[in-house]
């Protein structure tokens, strides 16, 4: 089984199918960040990106994994590699681009297979934790702090604090969005959430 049809999340894409013609950021496995309208979601697998109302640019923004931004006039984003979705963006939380950061190398854990394995324990234990502030790790190296207000039908949503992008040395805040939808098929690490 490929990891996208494990990451894959219908009800996040049922979700973000809710989201037509407002501003979203988009997580990817990949460790992008997409940010830009939503305008369409094409064969419920690719959702098309416009200029953000909120951008200070007028074109849609990409950050890559590297802290690198990148700008173009629109993204097709295969919706089977995001790991979340931040939504109600107040102002652009990219611009301006964020200097790189620390260079982090995570090792690994030898587990003796090669197939991820499900978060059953990971989600069993957030459950308990609706209403607390927690610190959630995806796929591609985000982290997301906020108190978890729901969770529901795979995703865990929560009211943002802070949301950490791989290669990056500062946060994107609550100043910039409100909150984030997680796809709990891509959480690797679930914590209370730093003072």
């Amino acid at each position: 089984m490929s990891i996208f049809r494990e990451l894959c999340n219908c009800a996040l894409i049922r979700e973000l199918g809710r989201e037509l013609n407002t501003d979203v950021l988009l997580f990817g496995f990949d460790g992008f960040t997409y940010f830009g309208t939503l305008q369409a979601i094409d064969d419920s697998r690719i959702a098309i990106l416009s200029p953000a109302v909120e951008a200070e640019t007028s074109n849609v923004e990409i950050l890559s994994p590297g802290g690198e931004l990148v700008e173009v006039k629109f993204a097709r984003v295969d919706l089977w590699q995001i790991v979340a979705k931040g939504t109600g963006i107040v102002t652009d939380p990219i611009d301006p681009p964020r200097p790189p950061g620390p260079a982090v190398v995570l090792q690994e854990a030898s587990l003796g297979t090669t197939e991820r394995q499900e978060s059953c324990d990971l989600i069993r234990w957030l459950a308990r934790q609706v209403g607390d502030d927690v610190a959630i790790t995806t796929l591609g190296g985000f982290l997301f702090e906020g108190t978890l207000s729901e969770l529901d039908d795979c995703l865990a949503i929560l009211s943002v604090d802070d949301i950490f992008v791989p290669g990056t040395s500062s946060s994107i805040s609550s100043n910039n969005l409100r909150s984030v939808v997680i796809n709990l098929n891509a959480i690797t690490s679930v914590s209370g959430a730093t003072s």
